[in-house]
């Protein structure tokens, strides 16, 4: 990935040299007149944390940041306004006074951005430390039936039971630092409603009902998307430009550092309910790992890169215990053009039964072979150790992605490139561009797109799709199920019910700019009763989301 930030700085010599031996005639010169501030974010000074403003963008001159009274989220250190480091995105050649960096935020600090015409705007920032105000019951257990309630809104439904719950105690997990009233863990009478008190650090109070009843879901697709946690990249110990893929499996988020200039393969693995660092997967001799993927069971699928020496080669993993096992190594270099390889991976389907498993080359705008790789799985063997090459008409450069829908040969698949920007849904059967994303697709976009993730959840057909920039990154959620609605506007009609999802208030800041612009959305297996389904949000050099989305009727 480092080759495109070698590209970007040759680019910018040239551009320096050129500009040192041509004077544009005064005639022609404008200068700009922007100096706006976009992807605020503040951090502590180790680089960990992450927090946005409270206001989304455009900011308004008075901006307000909050950051935790107590860091990290669980334990009881208190956080300080005096050491804090602030970033941001502003157009080229704008002057910052006083610089962003570490700043003392015990007082608002006023910052002037001038632009080249010489028109200046000033933004006021005000960081507060805030009392958690979350008073959540995340779970709740009926002790001596064994029985596990399901949260809804301010409800906690009792799924419909002939067991005797007249004396039982239950056992109910909070949010942190929040307290519930009377004691759960003393004998109450459940075969009737119990109402539960719960009040959050700064003294906000909830109200909880426990009562036997039947959830109901909504016909299709989600109600409502919960963010579970977030962790910048200090938090997660990222590497600059090396986390770049993401997968899950079972109760793990797992993710490579894809380095081309360094030897053999290092995955780690975290905890995805917490984000905790909980191990290295077993990698053996596998040599060049660069990005890696999970089919719909948990079982984990990597791609070496070319540097690798060893040809185009999957490896596969059942679990974060297992070893590496060889799925496919091609007889040549012919499939990639002896170019670059293996920034992307996807799988559709269960490896051990039916599945496609879908890469990409560099391509022809970055001098590589423009070529998507595919792999079938057919009733738990795959077809041929070379992938099947497909020569995307479109040209694209370091960054593209090629999705399956489907785990049989013929399904469509999309296809989405950073640079140029566009999102295609192709024909699996002979490759053709079936509809395209409106360039448009959302307001204010960032403009580049690395990924775009499918899948499916209660009866509904979803694309996750990443709007980058070097700065930041938001994830946004697309109802695909009728793929002739992908060309919807965002201006046009129906198009509520086509994005369902708008995370842009909710983006994910670099303090370390991301200039390879590369991001990825893995999702987790739906829960056992068919309600919830875990999703999680990478940005390289920025951290992780991890989002729940949910199909109770609210």
């Amino acid at each position: 990935m480092k080759k495109l930030l070698n590209t970007i700085i040759v680019l910018a010599l040239g551009m320096l040299v050129l500009n040192s031996c041509a004077k544009i005639d005064s005639k022609f010169e404008v200068k700009s007149s922007s100096n706006g501030l976009t992807s605020l974010m503040i951090r502590y000074a180790d680089g960990k944390g992450g927090y946005s403003p409270t206001v989304s963008e455009p900011y308004p001159e008075s901006i307000t940041v909050e950051i935790p009274w107590y860091y990290p989220d669980g334990s009881f250190t208190e956080t300080s306004l005096d050491s804090l480091f602030i970033s941001g995105s502003v157009p080229n050649n704008v002057y910052i006074n006083p610089a962003f960096g570490l700043t003392n935020f015990t007082t608002p600090k006023t910052y002037i951005l001038s632009a080249q015409d010489g028109t200046s705007k000033k933004y006021t920032i005000n960081v507060v430390r805030k009392r958690s105000n979350k008073a959540e019951i995340k779970s709740f257990k009926l002790n001596e039936a064994d029985i596990d309630g399901i949260v809804v809104n301010d409800t906690v439904i009792i799924p419909y039971t002939l067991v005797d719950l007249s004396s039982q105690t239950a056992t109910v997990e909070l949010s942190n630092y929040a307290k519930i009233s009377p004691d759960p863990s003393t004998v109450h009478n459940y075969n009737n409603p119990v109402t539960y008190t719960v009040t959050a650090d700064d003294g906000t109070t909830v109200k909880y009902t426990v009562k036997i009843g039947v959830p109901v879901k909504i016909p299709a697709g989600f109600s409502k998307v919960k963010k579970l946690w977030s962790l910048s990249a200090g938090d997660l110990g990222f590497e600059d430009y090396a986390q770049i893929s993401i997968a899950v499996s079972g109760d793990y988020l797992l993710l490579p550092s894809s380095n081309e200039w360094v030897g053999g393969s290092t995955i780690k693995y975290y905890n995805r309910k917490t984000g905790a660092f909980a191990g290295n997967l077993n990698v053996g001799s596998v040599n060049g790992i660069y990005s890696i993927a999970n089919d719909k069971n948990g079982k984990i699928v990597g791609i070496n890169n070319l540097y690798a020496g060893a040809n185009v080669c999957l490896y596969k993993w059942d679990n974060v215990n297992a070893a590496p096992v060889l799925l496919a190594r091609s007889t040549d270099w012919s499939s990639v053009g002896s170019a670059f390889y293996g920034r992307k991976i996807s799988v559709f389907g269960d490896i051990n039964t039916d599945a496609v498993i879908m890469a990409t080359t560099d391509g022809t705008d970055a001098g590589g072979a423009n070529n998507t790789l595919k792999w079938i799985i057919k009733n738990g063997a795959l077809l041929s150790q070379d992938p099947q090459v497909i020569h995307y008409p479109t040209a694209f450069g370091y960054v593209a992605k090629a999705t399956p829908t489907g785990s049989q040969e013929t399904d469509p698949y999309y296809f989405c490139s950073n640079s140029p920007s566009f999102i295609n849904y192709v024909s699996g059967t002979n490759n053709s561009i079936q509809y395209s994303f409106s360039p448009d697709y959302i307001d204010n976009s960032r403009g580049l797109t690395p990924a775009l993730t499918y899948f499916e959840f209660n009866n509904a057909k979803f694309a996750a799709v990443v709007d980058a920039s070097p700065y930041s990154s938001a994830m946004h959620i697309f109802d695909v199920t009728d793929p002739t609605k992908i060309s919807t506007t965002s201006s046009g009609a129906g198009y509520s019910s086509f994005h369902v999802f708008d995370g842009s208030g909710d983006y994910i800041g670099c303090p370390s700019p991301n200039w390879n612009v590369t991001a990825e959305v893995a999702y987790g297996p739906v829960s056992a009763d068919g309600f919830t389904m875990p999703l999680y949000f990478m940005v390289t050099n920025g951290g992780i989301t991890a989002y729940e989305l949910t199909c109770i009727s609210f």
